[in-house]
Formats: structure tokens, C-alpha cells, sequence
């Protein structure tokens, strides 16, 4: 390292950045790598991120095995918003240890700004292999794990963050509540039995104590707990599990409540709310042009086409594919977006009577590639794809499918509504409505616009399922179903109990309610809020009358 070079190093340590400019300016140039990067560092601490990144890029271009050109060069992508660019560079491999750790730290903060899940539990399990003593790594690996829905391999990772550190809070925390998640009551129970015979007080686990107890039965202990200082360190969770201790003490005005505190403290909310917004008025623009339809061309049928099971979201689909996935000749393909994928191939469903026979093939021929490649193992006779807003892509199972069973699922609007708002959703377009009451109601409305319209002007093959009959008498309610779709009735799917703890992990928000025994307590529980939904009644009681239910 020369004289100028020191010394231009040694302004930029001090922190004269202006000195260390004029020094690289004057001396760099463009075949020495040494001088690219101390001249992107320079302009990076500058705030000319752009012209920095140039530099650096530079610079590891020309020394491609330099890890520290290749670090700065990674933080300044993330620091400019590039970083895409970061994860499109080659994976940290053999490096020294202290460089690739680092390099994999960067990745996983760009693929946490890019919603990149895989990507993120990719640099976590890296890390976490590279420093199997570091209790931290094996946490953030449980924790975008869990954004896979990787639970059995989330579980362990914290459980090897707490094999180092038994008293983790962190790792107790959120094993507690995975293991709630998946319905391991049990081992719910085991861990926080355990961390309190390690000294670890109820208060310091507070929320998961509370849930525990929410789930075992106990809503008035549950309502104590959320209350100890330290409960709310998650608010979205906290008014989540308040609103249902509430609910389930008959306190329906602050469960309400805090059901609107739970939702106006999502992240967000204001963005979610006008998304929502916009999803709503494609969906009555949608009604609309369908009701100017006369038919929709189709391709021709199947042999024993997928079945569709359809219906506004907390109408009872998850526990109607649990009684189906009961029958021996029944395999269930559970909310992946096969159909919507389709229906983006082929545009907006507004102009589906105009799409080519040649379009729709490709469309059928990509949904059944999909539909394989999902269910590698498929042994059972028919395939049901349950996917509840599939009841707005109806246009696309006519023309892809025409003839498919559609299996439509539902229940009071008013309950539909209620239950909705009171879920703590993840945020998607398709459910950012359940936010607010009235764009609840809204997205009832336009939804219920939309399938009103398909049967109106398509000859789909549907079959209504009332929630209201499953839950009292799901005998009577399934045998017609299953006669309609060509199966014979089989006594297995009524042990949905047994059926719903064998299914793994159930991937919505009915996860918990599922493997409960069937109870009449959620019909017409929107009654108890009778005055809370005032304000909606007039969009959602036609409906309720519609469908054939007492006003």
C-alpha cells in the first residue's frame, strides 16, 4: 500500500470525507481494484449511493474472490434498494468462515426486504450451520421458517437455540407458540411446565401462558394473563387473543373492540385498506360484465375432472374438506392458487369470452402440470381443489373444466362477515377487506356479486353445502354431496376429529377450530352482535334471505 493511499485511508477513518475524495479522485484509476473500492466506500458514506455501488462493483469485478469487495458491495445493493441484485449474486461457498457468515447475513436481510421467503430461510440455515453455537442464528432460522410454514424444521431450530440457552426467552416464546399453531397442546404444556420449573415466572411468558390457557378452555384465566405487564409484546397477537377470551366470556362490545384495535394495528393498514378497495371494484366490475355474457365457450369435459371447493372465506371450507378428506378416494389439494395462477395466463376474466380455444388449452394443460407436480404421491380416484375465492374464478372452471363438481360452501352472511373481521389474517389482497366491518361487508357483497352472476348465465355443476346443517347433522349433509359427485358415502368422514389431527398442519386461520368437536355455538353468533353490525346489516340481511336463511 503506498503513501497516498494511507493517507486517503486515513481521511476516510477520520472521517474527513471530503480530504479522502480528493485524494482517490486524484490517484485512482480504472485497473486498480484498490482504489475502485476505497473510492465506492468514500462516495457510499457520502450518501451517492449510486455512484458508490458503480465503484464497488468495480472493483469486485476485478477481484471476483475478494470477499470484502464482495460484502461492501452487498451492503450498499441492500442500502440503495437493489437488492434483488444481491441474491442474483453467486451464494457465499468457500470462503473463510468470518466472510461467508457475513455475506449470508447480507442475503438474508436482502431477501427479508424482498419478501423472499425461500431465500431467507436459505441464508439462516447457512449461518445457522456456520455457527451452530450461536443461539440467535438458529431463532431468525426458526422464524423464517415459519414463514414457509416449515414447522417441524422451525421447531427444531429453536429447540436447538434453547439445547444452548435453556432459559431463552425468545426460543421458549415462539416454540410455545408453534407448537399452538400445529394443535400440540401437550407439548405446548411440556415447554412452559418446563420453563417454569426452570424459573421463569408466568409473567415473563405471559402470552403464551394465556393462549395455553385460552385453548385448554380457561377464557377467564386466560383474560387475567393477558393482562400481566410484558402479554401485548406482540399487539396484533395480544387484541387477537383478547378479542376471543372476550368473546368467549359473552363480552361481545369489547370483544369487538379489541378486534378493531387487532386490525388497526396491522402493518399497513391504510395501504392494505385502499388494496382492498381497488380488488372490490374489479370484483363488481367483474358481476357486471359477466351478466352481459349469453354462455362462455368451453373446452370439452373430463373424465373425472378436479372438484372445486368454493366459498366466501370463513363460510366452513376447511371443515368441509376435513370431512372429505376423510373418504379413501378423496385427496385434498388445500389453498394453493393453481386456478388464479390459470387465470392470470389468461388475462382478465372480463374478456374470457374472447380468449382463443388455443389459450384455453395451454391454461388447462398448465393447470394440470401444476395439479401433478402438487400431489407427486396422488392415489386417491378424485382430487378436490379447495381454494374459497376460486368461487370468483368460476368463469375459468367452466371453460377450463366444464361439468367439474363445484362443491359452494355457505353460511349466514352476517357470520360469514363477523367472523372475518375478527381473524388475524395475513395481509393479501384477497382478504385485506376483513380490516374494516364495512369493506367486510363490501367484499361480501361483490363476491356474492360475482358467483350470483355465473350461476345466473353459466351451467356450473354445483352443490350447496350449508354450514349451518354440517355442524348439527354432517351425515345428512354429506351423503347427497357425495352422491352428487359420483363417491359412495363412507363412515370414516365423520370422525373429522381424527382426520383433522392427522392432517398436519392446517394452513388458514380455522387451524384451531378444526379439530374441536362440532358445536352449534358459532351459528348465528352474529346476533350477540347485532348492534356492532348495524351499520352493515342492509348490505348482508338480502343476502342472508337470498340464500334462505330468517331475517
Amino acid at each position: 500500500m503506498d503513501a497516498r493511499f494511507r493517507q486517503a485511508v486515513g481521511a476516510f477513518q477520520r472521517g474527513d470525507l471530503e480530504a479522502a475524495l480528493a485524494i482517490a479522485t486524484g490517484q485512482a484509476n480504472s485497473t486498480d481494484p484498490e482504489w475502485q473500492h476505497l473510492l465506492g466506500l468514500i462516495e457510499c458514506r457520502r450518501g451517492n449511493l449510486s455512484a458508490g455501488v458503480a465503484y464497488l462493483q468495480s472493483a469486485s469485478d476485478a477481484e471476483p474472490d475478494n470477499p470484502a469487495f464482495r460484502l461492501m458491495l452487498a451492503r450498499a445493493l441492500v442500502d440503495c434498494g437493489r437488492a434483488a441484485e444481491v441474491l442474483a449474486m453467486p451464494e457465499p461457498a468457500a470462503l473463510p468462515l468470518a466472510a461467508n457468515v457475513a455475506l449470508w447475513q447480507i442475503r438474508a436481510e436482502a431477501a427479508a426486504r424482498l419478501d423472499d421467503a425461500t431465500a431467507l430461510a436459505q441464508a439462516w440455515r447457512s449461518i445457522a450451520a456456520a455457527t451452530p453455537n450461536d443461539g440467535r442464528a438458529w431463532i431468525n432460522l426458526g422464524r423464517s421458517l415459519l414463514q414457509q410454514d416449515a414447522f417441524a424444521e422451525a421447531a427444531d431450530a429453536y429447540r436447538k437455540a434453547l439445547a444452548l440457552t435453556p432459559t431463552n426467552l425468545d426460543a421458549l416464546h415462539e416454540l410455545a407458540l408453534l407448537y399452538e399453531r400445529t394443535n400440540d397442546l401437550q407439548a405446548m404444556a411440556d415447554l412452559l411446565d418446563s420453563a417454569l420449573a426452570d424459573g421463569i415466572a408466568k409473567d415473563r411468558l405471559a402470552f403464551a401462558w394465556a393462549l395455553l390457557e385460552q385453548r385448554l378452555g380457561n377464557a377467564q384465566e386466560a383474560r387475567r394473563l393477558l393482562d400481566l405487564p410484558g402479554a401485548d409484546r406482540d399487539r396484533t397477537r395480544w387484541y387477537r387473543l383478547l378479542a376471543t377470551a372476550e368473546d368467549e366470556l359473552g363480552n361481545s362490545s369489547a370483544a369487538f373492540a379489541a378486534t378493531i384495535a387487532m386490525n388497526r394495528s396491522a402493518r399497513g393498514f391504510d395501504d392494505w385498506r385502499r388494496r382492498g378497495l381497488a380488488y372490490r371494484q374489479e370484483l363488481r366490475d367483474l358481476a357486471e360484465a359477466i351478466a352481459g355474457w349469453s354462455d362462455l365457450p368451453s373446452l370439452p369435459p373430463l373424465d373425472d375432472p378436479p372438484i372445486f371447493l368454493v366459498g366466501f372465506p370463513r363460510s366452513g371450507t376447511t371443515l368441509a374438506d376435513t370431512f372429505l378428506m376423510g373418504h379413501p378416494e378423496i385427496e385434498v389439494l388445500e389453498e394453493l392458487p393453481l386456478l388464479s395462477d390459470v387465470a392470470a395466463f389468461l388475462g382478465s376474466l372480463r374478456n374470457l369470452p374472447r380468449v382463443s380455444a388455443s389459450s384455453m388449452r395451454q391454461a388447462r394443460d398448465r393447470y394440470l402440470r401444476d395439479l401433478a407436480a402438487a400431489l407427486p404421491t396422488r392415489s386417491a380416484r378424485r382430487i378436490v381443489d379447495k381454494f374459497p375465492l376460486n368461487m370468483v374464478a368460476a368463469p375459468v372452471i367452466h371453460g377450463l373444466f366444464p361439468g367439474a363438481p363445484i362443491i359452494f360452501v355457505q353460511r349466514h352472511p352476517c357470520d360469514c362477515v363477523l367472523s372475518g373481521f375478527m381473524q388475524a389474517f395475513v395481509s393479501n389482497v384477497g382478504n385485506a377487506s376483513f380490516l374494516d366491518i364495512a369493506d367486510a361487508a363490501e367484499f361480501y357483497d361483490a363476491c356474492m356479486s360475482v358467483w350470483a352472476a355465473c350461476e345466473a348465465v353459466l351451467p356450473l355443476n354445483v352443490h350447496t353445502i350449508r354450514y349451518e346443517s354440517l355442524v348439527i347433522d354432517p351425515e345428512a349433509e354429506l351423503r347427497p354431496l357425495m352422491e352428487h359427485i359420483g363417491l359412495g358415502f363412507d363412515e370414516r368422514m365423520l370422525d373429522h376429529r381424527k382426520t383433522a389431527n392427522a392432517r398436519g398442519a392446517i394452513p388458514n386461520t380455522s387451524y384451531n377450530q378444526v379439530v374441536e368437536p362440532l358445536s352449534a355455538a358459532p351459528v348465528l353468533r352474529w346476533r350477540r352482535y347485532a348492534k356492532e353490525l348495524e351499520p352493515v346489516l342492509p348490505a348482508l340481511l338480502p343476502w342472508a334471505e337470498r340464500l334462505g336463511y330468517e331475517s
